[in-house]
């Protein structure tokens, strides 16, 4: 009894009547219309990441939030011969990375103030952003920009280009970026790198509902 009042209380599960027979409560819907969205993303941006790979030669990702970190759902890699790579399935921080930083900033002031009372700013490399007040300082340039970027803050010479995946709600729903190393992402190469980025977010954001 003591289990299905901590369900019930969790609104995992309700009781029926006054007979002691319960059911799957509100909560698992709400958790499993969010695990459909996270697929119906994945598969509606599947294409647009296989043509930035071709377009690009650099690994594609798509990720989504997940509390206090970007969730890697999606992450591919080649040329021709396209394959996952070792970031597919792994969580990234928040503070740390281009996705990171372009979800917070294309967030509600809202789910901006709790993830950052929420977040351990652990540093990966010396450029690692370390402070809630440097990291909000981010969001309006971000914002401006339409994009955001992160150079050797996760990972040395790595540097990663991120733009947001807006539906037609105007909400922020994942991010989508290339990363690669430094020598390939100079300035010269990037804006034709974000056209691409940017015309397949739109085009995914457009299929959201």
């Amino acid at each position: 009894l003591t289990l299905l009042q901590s369900l019930v209380a969790l609104k995992l599960a309700e009781q029926v009547g006054k007979r002691g027979r319960y059911r799957l409560g509100p909560r698992l819907l709400q958790l499993g219309r969010k695990v459909e969205a996270r697929l119906d993303i994945i598969a509606l941006a599947r294409p647009a990441l296989v043509r930035l790979c071709q377009q690009s030669g650099e690994m594609v990702n798509l990720l989504v939030p997940s509390a206090t970190t970007m969730v890697v759902v999606e992450s591919l890699k080649g040329e021709v011969f396209l394959k996952a790579t070792p970031l597919k399935g792994r969580d990234l921080p928040m503070h740390g990375t281009a996705s990171g930083k372009c979800f917070l900033a294309f967030s509600s002031d809202a789910v901006q103030r709790s993830t950052l009372s929420a977040l351990t700013f652990t540093k990966t490399t010396q450029k690692t952003i370390g402070d809630a007040k440097r990291l909000e300082k981010e969001f309006a340039k971000i914002r401006k920009a339409g994009y955001a970027t992160e150079e050797d803050e996760y990972t040395a010479d790595t540097v990663a280009l991120a733009v947001p995946i807006i539906d037609q709600g105007g909400r922020i729903r994942a991010t989508l970026s290339l990363h690669g190393p430094g020598a390939r992402f100079g300035a010269a190469r990037r804006p034709k790198l974000l056209v691409l980025l940017q015309k397949e977010a739109q085009r995914i954001g457009r299929e959201l509902l």
